[in-house]
């Protein structure tokens, strides 16, 4: 199990969302990790997406991911 604060678990039946189209939980996320690491943000989200990918979980991989390029942008 992961020890970062920005992760759930969530079935990995889901299809992953569009970075483009996020919702309400993936604005929320990003003002924490923006409030918690400041302009270290994007790296912080990059590490959830890494600890996803190393953990097999292809739909929280594709989230984080797609958070990294919404910070990156």
């Amino acid at each position: 199990m992961s020890r970062n604060s920005f992760r759930r678990k969530t079935p990995q039946y889901i299809r992953p969302r569009c970075a483009d189209t996020g919702d309400a939980a993936d604005g929320a996320i990003i003002d924490q990790a923006l409030a918690l690491y400041g302009s270290e943000a994007a790296t912080a989200i990059a590490y959830c997406a890494l600890d996803a990918w190393f953990e097999d979980e292809e739909v929280e991989f594709h989230r984080f991911a797609g958070l990294f390029r919404r910070l990156r942008n």
